[in-house]
């Protein structure tokens, strides 16, 4: 028989790259998965999750099962996991009436076995809802987390807040940074512990408390909604800047922050970007997001991306030789994801082939990764790059204007075209409208001295830099 645990690892691995990182949290994390004959059996916590895996991912979950089962698989079936789902005993205090369903409440009086089975199932429902979330990635801990420059400070303020010192906390706790640098990660680690000192917590994706709000708002229920929310000790909200422009949801929400920044309860949001750069939300929710610490997680710089690879590589029972540490990490630095689905890629072609991992071996295998970057980084697409992020022209890069708003993007396309393509400073120049190569030295050097001076001009170029580098 095959390993089944193993394929249905690996098809949330290609399933993680394929969806939203909220998609995937919510709705695919929490699945698990049996071997019945031919047959893959996936388990939902309750019927609501099993119609919309039915409608959104069985179809490329069977062929990805097909794939990574080398054709052992022929079907791939949803269904609850009633063993999961079975409710602890719950008092009915602990239920309003407007949470008995509505077919309950009806000129004709059920029978007292159906009004066993809708409640039966109510209860069941509710615990299947607080298990999707209070899930925990197991992978996501404290020990399996590789600190760096780029984010030993989110690192260190998580550390300090699990052991849930008041001289350590701080609250809310307001983490900000690209996709797939490892924010979820860290936040699921603060959960852990938490967990192990017997508190409760709650983990949502903005889109799944908007979405839950709005159930609850729709059949008069918020207040049982923050009821229930209001009872765990710890509260984390990921892609807080979703919530803009939801004014209900965005309102609810300030009345749960009170709660969490209050007491012995803890709070912590996550976002793409600082919260003085959250412009769609007002002043009143800017200032909340920075009353307790803002901390940063950035893209690791290339000795945390070697480190991240051989911890990976150790955690698979892998043994990753350093160069082909170093050729995944030259090659891959737009986020942690990537990089894990790089390492991935790699171990794959190693079990296929039974080919010891070399250098040779990992560039074969990465050989589309490196296409793709190489495409990327070229003249064309880095004046293009520029030109988009900082709105203006390619034809204006390429011009002989030097206002300021022409003349800068221009200096950091050429620095960056340096950089990025090692090109000689002539061959930049001609480039870029036939221009000296002079030029180019004097735009290199300009580039750097602002950037040793201006964090603004700084964390441009390293975004477009990334943004080059990811293909």
């Amino acid at each position: 028989m095959i390993d089944t645990t193993l394929i249905w690892d690996k098809c949330l691995e290609d399933l993680r790259y394929s969806v939203k990182d909220n998609v995937f949290t919510m709705w695919l994390r929490p699945l698990s998965a049996k071997q019945e004959g031919k047959n893959l059996i996936i388990r939902a916590p309750n019927d609501y999750f099993v119609a919309y895996i039915q409608k959104h991912h069985l179809a490329d979950i069977k062929t990805l099962a097909l794939k990574h089962s080398q054709g052992e698989i022929e079907e791939v079936i949803a269904c609850v996991d009633n063993h999961q789902n079975a409710a602890p005993f719950v008092e009915a205090s602990a239920y309003d009436t407007e949470e008995i369903p509505k077919n309950i409440i009806d000129d004709k009086v059920p029978k007292i076995n159906e009004i066993d089975r809708s409640f039966a199932q109510a209860v069941a429902d509710d615990a299947a809802e607080a298990k999707s979330l209070s899930y925990l990635n197991p992978e996501f801990t404290f020990d399996t987390f590789v600190t760096g420059k780029s984010n030993q400070l989110a690192y260190k303020a998580c550390f300090e807040l699990s052991k849930r010192q008041p001289k350590n906390r701080h609250n809310p706790l307001f983490i900000y940074g690209p996709s797939g640098l490892g924010k979820t990660h860290l936040m699921h680690s603060v959960a852990d512990c938490y967990v192990k000192m017997n508190k409760s917590f709650y983990y949502f994706t903005s889109e799944k408390f908007i979405n839950q709000l709005v159930y609850s708002l729709r059949n008069n229920k918020v207040e049982a909604f923050k009821k229930k929310i209001k009872k765990v000790d710890l509260l984390i909200v990921d892609d807080i800047h979703v919530l803009a422009g939801k004014t209900k949801s965005s309102n609810e929400f300030l009345t749960l922050f009170a709660d969490f920044t209050s007491g012995d309860k803890q709070l912590i949001l996550a976002s793409d970007r600082h919260p003085s750069q959250m412009t769609e939300f007002d002043e009143r929710f800017r200032s909340r997001f920075s009353w307790g610490l803002t901390v940063a997680v950035e893209p690791p710089e290339i000795d945390t991306r070697m480190q991240i690879l051989q911890k990976k590589a150790a955690l698979h029972q892998m043994v990753l030789p350093r160069e082909c540490a170093l050729f995944i990490a030259q090659n891959v630095v737009s986020n942690v994801r990537r990089l894990e689905g790089a390492l991935n890629q790699v171990f794959a072609n190693a079990n296929l082939t039974g080919a010891p991992i070399t250098l040779e071996m990992v560039q074969f295998a990465l050989k589309d990764v490196v296409a793709m970057r190489v495409q990327a980084v070229n003249m064309d697409n880095i004046r293009k790059v520029v030109a988009e992020y900082y709105n203006v022209s390619v034809k204006d890069i390429m011009g002989r204007k030097r206002t300021r708003q022409i003349a800068r993007p221009r200096q950091i396309a050429m620095a960056l075209a340096r950089e990025l393509t090692g090109d000689s400073f002539p061959d930049i120049g001609q480039s870029f409208g036939g221009r000296d190569h002079t030029t180019v030295m004097h735009a290199c050097d300009k580039v750097a001295e602002l950037r040793a001076c201006d964090p603004n001009i700084d964390k441009d170029y390293k975004a477009l830099s990334l943004m080059l580098q990811a293909g």
